[in-house]
């Protein structure tokens, strides 16, 4: 009924069409996740409104807006955590991760073969949702309440 090329050019499409909805659901997650974290900071400790992580699906404007996202979020979680009295030093709140991630996109477009950093990057994609999500966990109402500090008395 159909010839091979034709079913081999509908298996393609079909693939091509699948993969960019998953990359539109997964991105989607992705902002989801940085929202709902900016969603938990107090606004006075926010240095980017929760819906400006939306900006990041404007095609050639992301490619500056992400770094201004990666590192608002890191310095409004730090803002938040500082506020709330539960700062450890070593936490970079999620900066690291996202600049090695930019990093690792870029650099899979302008001096090595993507096949070789994309995979990285998807690594630490995951990462850094993950530690996000977990910032948000911990700023979730009612999931921690610092020790009373001591007055002395």
């Amino acid at each position: 009924m159909f010839d091979s090329d034709f079913l081999g050019v509908l298996c393609g499409l079909g693939c091509f069409v699948t993969s960019i909805v998953l990359a539109i659901v997964l991105g989607a997650g992705f902002l989801s996740a940085l929202q709902r974290a900016l969603l938990r900071v107090e606004p006075e400790n926010r240095r980017m409104s929760p819906g400006q992580v939306w900006l990041n699906l404007i095609p050639i404007f992301n490619l500056v807006w992400c770094t201004v996202t990666v590192e608002r979020v890191a310095e409004s979680l730090r803002n938040e955590f500082l506020a709330r009295q539960m700062h450890s030093r070593r936490e970079t709140y999620g900066r690291t991760r996202g600049f090695t991630l930019l990093t690792l996109l870029a650099s899979g477009v302008l001096f090595y073969p993507a096949f070789i950093t994309y995979p990285i990057a998807f690594v630490y994609a995951i990462l850094y949702w993950r530690q996000i999500s977990r910032y948000a966990e911990r700023l979730k109402p009612g999931a921690y309440a610092p020790p009373p500090t001591d007055e002395a008395w």
